[in-house]
């Protein structure tokens, strides 16, 4: 057989190259960023070689991850990794909303209409058929630095060289909000006027009975002005494996809203347009924040201005839904927006929060530290007001700054959700705030997150207050139900 010309030339270069070639194990290491960069070839369904991201297509069914180059200021995030995924993540992990019955047992909502089930049938989401709650299947909450980066990531499998903390299947009260039972002192998420379930004052038998009838009605309101320790026994009276707003519970809300919409400012305005990636971008607006407090107070005296029944109409979907508040001549005093993640309402604005299994311990003095702790297993984790009253058995998760502003750095660790350093504005970093004064509240604290009605832009999904005591029971204060179907136990 006789080569060509150029033939020749080719087996001559590749004979001069052969004594410089070397073995795979006599290679060095790559780096991770290099791994990052690097390709492979692969072969299309049309037989065409093609090149393909190494780190993709070892990870091309593993890993939602966003991440922020913490060098810069802007809130959003870059979408990383297996872009289908990350597309796909809601779906993936079943979020949206169910009809839960107290054996932890749910029924899936029709997406587009909750009074109705996801096989068509009629359903009633006045807790005859179950609690109304937002949940998610299980998963593994993922973390890592890398130079200047920060990656967050969502995976159905535990990563190697990240770290990650596993989240049993559960969910939490997709009004946002807590709703008592008078009757059998459970706590709820349902959506009734009966007098039974009555909102606002929860350490009255009653409410406020006086009010029934008037534009400042309790009936189908939030219950508010209750310990947090309560909350959490009477959530328990349901059986195993109910809570009310453990702080797991909440972690699962803010980080899936970061991986999902891809920004730390949950205030920036709704777009309804995904991206050139088909993903979604944006905030979810500014939420029930912008009521005056000076109004609030005359009117409402700091006690709940909306219905748990709005936004219900946005079923499983992402945006805003909007509710008018009215005085008693039934003229409107503030035209509110609810913020609606995949039908998960009020996960900033209208009420605090109050974050259960976590405490914050702020030391007095201009030698202290300011240190947040969280329980090691939900399960065995008795609320009394005696456990609240002490850090004993509890796991360090981290330390917060001695001062406040807004926050530019958050520790997950453990999921505490907690700011390490502040300094941020309301368009940049996190972009909501952190309140703390350790000369004038120090000692056993509370996480309260959310904001309320009029804190305006320092609310968000993201702030928290370590102004409150462990104790804290205001009129604008409340917890949601929330439930695992396995203990989420910290390591």
């Amino acid at each position: 057989m006789a080569f060509t010309t150029q033939e020749e030339a080719v087996l001559k270069q590749l004979a001069a190259e052969y004594p410089n070639a070397q073995q795979i194990t006599d290679l060095p290491t790559a780096g991770a960023g290099e791994v990052e960069q690097g390709h492979v070839e692969i072969t299309t369904a049309a037989g065409e070689s093609k090149k393909f991201n190494f780190f993709q297509a070892v990870h091309a069914k593993e890993i939602a991850c966003r991440r922020w180059n913490e060098t810069l200021a802007t809130p959003v995030g870059e979408a990383w990794g297996n872009i289908d995924f990350l597309r796909a993540l809601p779906g993936v992990l079943g979020l949206g909303c169910y009809l839960v019955a107290d054996d932890r047992t749910k029924r899936k909502l029709d997406p587009g209409d909750h009074y109705k089930f996801a096989d068509g049938s009629p359903a009633l989401l006045d807790g005859s058929m179950g609690q109304y709650m937002w949940c998610w299947d299980a998963h593994w909450f993922c973390t890592k630095k890398e130079g200047s980066y920060l990656y967050e990531a969502v995976s159905l499998e535990r990563l190697s060289g990240w770290e990650c903390t596993y989240v049993p299947a559960g969910g939490t009260s997709a009004l946002g909000f807590g709703v008592m039972d008078r009757e059998t002192n459970k706590l709820c998420s349902l959506i009734s006027d009966l007098p039974r379930y009555r909102g606002g004052k929860g350490n009255s038998a009653n409410g406020h009975p006086e009010w029934d009838g008037t534009y400042k009605s309790m009936l189908g309101k939030p219950v508010t002005e209750m310990f947090s320790y309560t909350f959490s026994a009477r959530a328990r009276l349901r059986g195993l494996g109910w809570e009310a707003n453990w702080y797991v519970s909440r972690a699962v809300q803010e980080y899936l809203f970061r991986i999902i919409m891809g920004t730390r400012n949950s205030q920036s305005p709704v777009n309804p347009d995904k991206d050139a990636n088909g993903l979604f971008q944006g905030g979810l607006g500014v939420g029930v924040t912008q009521i005056p407090g000076s109004l609030w107070n005359e009117k409402f005296g700091y006690y709940p201005l909306i219905p748990c029944s709005a936004g219900v109409e946005l079923a499983d979907g992402v945006g805003e839904a909007s509710y008018d508040v009215k005085d008693e001549n039934d003229l409107v005093i503030y035209a509110a927006k609810i913020p609606v993640f995949f039908g998960l309402k009020h996960m900033w604005g209208n009420l605090w929060n109050v974050v259960r299994g976590l405490i914050i311990n702020t030391e007095p003095g201009d030698g202290g530290k300011t240190r947040t702790y969280v329980a090691r297993s939900m399960y065995d984790y008795e609320p009394t007001a005696a456990n609240d009253a002490t850090i004993e058995g509890m796991l360090l998760a981290s330390e917060q700054p001695r001062v406040e502003g807004v926050i530019k750095k958050q520790s997950m660790n453990k999921l505490c959700c907690m700011p390490t350093e502040v300094g941020g504005s309301s368009s940049t970093y996190f972009s909501d705030y952190f309140w703390t004064d350790p000369a004038l509240y120090s000692g056993l604290r509370s996480r309260l997150c959310g904001g309320a009605a009029h804190y305006t832009s320092s609310a968000g999904a993201f702030c928290a207050n370590a102004h409150s005591a462990v104790s804290v029971a205001w009129s604008h204060s409340s917890l949601p139900l929330c439930f695992f179907e396995e203990d989420p136990v910290m390591a």
